[in-house]
């Protein structure tokens, strides 16, 4: 898959090939904007931050005042990587895009495909995570980073929670397949084609 890696990509430049080579247009970005790399890789960060947190999460052993911040973590973690995602692509709109990398409508097909389904995962995960504690029969209150409670949408219901639950876990399981795709696709860009892609989506001294 010749995917262009954005949402989860270990991008670093390999050296094989220059920014003058890169393809595209003339006029077209070398790189993606400083901008969109910070938010990638922060993105990036976090969504690992995330699966790591929620295995102390879920100890039934820890104390329920430990279990409740790290719930509060993570619901907070989980809206902030939403609204990153959704800045990212506001970016892509307002902002002037690197042209694709290859040719191939088929490969070009594969890797838009897989790029939408991460950004469908990593917008859900948290919409389904607010909207399972918001049904909750327990009700706790999501603070984001203990700053400010964050509304919930609906009231308890026990059959939304079960599914929400059940969404959540599912996009989640989604997610790390979608994402060791992304890296196998970066993998193969890096060792095979060593096409200069991964410089791409890291800083530089030309964006446009």
């Amino acid at each position: 898959m010749n995917a262009k890696p954005e949402a989860f990509s270990s991008e670093v430049d390999t050296g094989s090939r220059g920014d003058n080579a890169a393809k595209g247009a003339p006029g077209e970005p070398v790189r993606w904007h400083p901008a969109s790399v910070a938010l990638h890789w922060l993105t990036f960060l976090l969504i690992l931050f995330q699966f790591w947190v929620s295995g102390p999460m879920l100890d039934e052993k820890r104390d329920l005042l430990s279990r409740f911040e790290l719930y509060q973590l993570h619901k907070s973690v989980g809206l902030t990587v939403a609204a990153f995602v959704l800045l990212r692509l506001v970016l892509r709109v307002a902002l002037r895009q690197p042209g694709p990398e290859n040719d191939n409508p088929w490969l070009r097909g594969a890797a838009s495909l897989v790029h939408a389904a991460l950004y469908l995962c990593i917008i859900a995960l948290p919409v389904t995570g607010l909207l399972m504690a918001a049904a909750a029969p327990i009700q706790i209150p999501t603070l984001y980073f203990g700053l400010f409670p964050v509304p919930h949408p609906i009231g308890p219901d026990p059959a939304v929670y079960r599914r929400m639950l059940w969404l959540h876990d599912q996009f989640g399981n989604i997610l790390i397949g979608l994402g060791v795709v992304h890296v196998a696709a970066v993998a193969v860009h890096m060792v095979l084609w060593r096409d200069g892609l991964l410089g791409r989506m890291w800083f530089g001294r030309r964006w446009s």
